[in-house]
């Protein structure tokens, strides 16, 4: 992982419908730095998490970021393939990302679902899917992770475990952009307020 890219947003805007939902953002991130997103329902974290992740255009402004630098993005929607078995969905992550199939079972086994392996995923609890989600940020490694809402579901250890991967990314110098609705114990953390305009 490279540690010399920085990440950023100049003068970035976004309206739906004449109605502007946040207007000359300005941030930027070094290596081993965190953003939370806080902010009611309908400020527009989760379209500003979309347009950092190249997913949404904004109405104004731009995205900073290396193009050759690349990132993970998990979403409200975990993307998963509902129809497949945990370890099938796991070896399409691999075999999109170019990564080695072994990686699948080592992965399984710390999210502590290595004894589900062969259960179709529409089977399993919220918790455990969106474990699932989360689990490609164990397989593949990027500098940038843009996390909506990331422990929505999950229980006490998972989010303990997952908060821990965090951390360990922040200090092997990666960035971390999440929307939360609660405080994370997290070194390295600044917070951008959006407010309903």
């Amino acid at each position: 992982m490279s540690h010399f890219f920085t990440f950023g947003v100049r003068n970035l805007g976004y309206a739906r419908q004449q109605h502007v939902l946040f207007d000359s953002l300005c941030f930027s991130l070094q290596p081993g730095e965190m953003l939370c997103v806080h902010g009611a329902n309908g400020t527009g974290k989760s379209t500003l998490l979309r347009i950092l992740a190249g997913l949404t255009t904004p109405t104004n402004g731009h995205v900073e970021r290396d193009p050759a630098t690349s990132l993970h993005y998990v979403g409200h929607m975990n993307g998963l393939k509902l129809g497949l078995t945990v370890s099938e969905n796991l070896r399409l992550i691999a075999q999109l990302a170019q990564t080695p199939l072994t990686v699948c079972s080592d992965v399984l086994v710390k999210i502590k679902l290595d004894v589900y392996h062969d259960k179709i995923v529409k089977t399993l609890s919220a918790g455990q899917k969106r474990r699932i989600a989360l689990a490609k940020l164990l397989m593949i490694p990027r500098p940038i992770w843009i996390l909506d809402e990331p422990l929505t579901a999950l229980d006490k250890e998972s989010q303990d475990f997952f908060l821990d991967q965090i951390q360990m990314h922040l200090q092997n110098k990666g960035v971390v952009i999440i929307s939360t609705h609660q405080p994370l114990p997290l070194s390295s953390t600044s917070t951008l307020l959006l407010r309903r305009a």
